[in-house]
């Protein structure tokens, strides 16, 4: 009695997302803190191997296993995992099952919180088709409507706000947002490399001039709206008679 007692004061947070979304950066953000129990590692290194160095890592493999591992460590455990791992062309290709290891972990009378992350979708693409060979997202999307009252966490608004997005979380653990590494974590925004500068848009003369559109001008297959006889007319942009 007195073993479950102990387990139901203790919170593990689990941190999920896409391939590429943003789960090192999190990871490090997450293990700052003291009392957290996380990937303390890779706060040493700007990156490591999650299926070597990721404290938890065996027990993704085998959630069964949870009940092995010390849990007298903390109070507050920060566990990170990305849907897939791996990469198909190299026979590495798997996909952790999240709803399970919280279960597992659960039944041994720990709070569980996932925490989801998010990032720009169209960078998520380029990533995983550079690194992974193809776009993996489906296979995370697949997993996510079985969560139970999961957390968003956006990449974006991380760098947007730092310290100040940080602490308006409450995600079960305490967040080290104080912590002066948070702006050396920070410093370099991978998003950058993605983007390009963009010299004009056919929205520009609306936004100085405070013209409506009625379509949307980025759209190559938006029509042309012109005079015509009659404002029912096909195409008409109103001007008539």
């Amino acid at each position: 009695m007195l073993g479950n007692f102990i387990m139901k004061n203790k919170t593990l947070v689990v941190l999920t997302g896409p391939q590429g979304s943003g789960n090192h950066l999190w990871s490090k953000i997450l293990s700052l803190h003291q009392d957290v129990f996380g990937w303390k590692s890779l706060l040493n290194n700007y990156w490591e191997a999650h299926r070597f160095s990721e404290p938890f890592a065996e027990y993704w493999k085998d959630p069964s296993l949870l009940h092995k591992f010390d849990w007298s460590q903390s109070q507050y455990f920060f566990t990170s995992i990305s849907i897939p791992l791996g990469i198909k062309s190299n026979g590495t290709k798997r996909c952790p099952n999240v709803v399970q290891f919280c279960t597992n972990a659960q039944s041994l009378g720990l709070t569980t919180k996932i925490l989801v992350i998010g990032r720009d979708k169209t960078i998520l693409k380029n990533q995983q088709s550079r690194i992974r060979e193809e776009s993996t997202t489906r296979h995370f999307l697949d997993q996510l409507h079985q969560f139970d009252n999961p957390s968003f966490l956006s990449y974006e608004l991380l760098y947007l706000y730092k310290q100040e997005y940080l602490k308006s979380l409450d995600i079960g653990i305490p967040i080290a947002w104080y912590d002066e590494r948070v702006n050396e974590i920070l410093e370099q925004d991978a998003n950058a490399k993605y983007i390009g500068y963009v010299k004009e848009s056919p929205l520009d003369d609306g936004n100085k001039t405070g013209v409506p559109f009625p379509w949307n001008p980025n759209i190559p297959s938006t029509p042309i709206l012109k005079d015509t006889d009659h404002a029912y007319d096909e195409g008409s942009n109103g001007k008539c008679c």
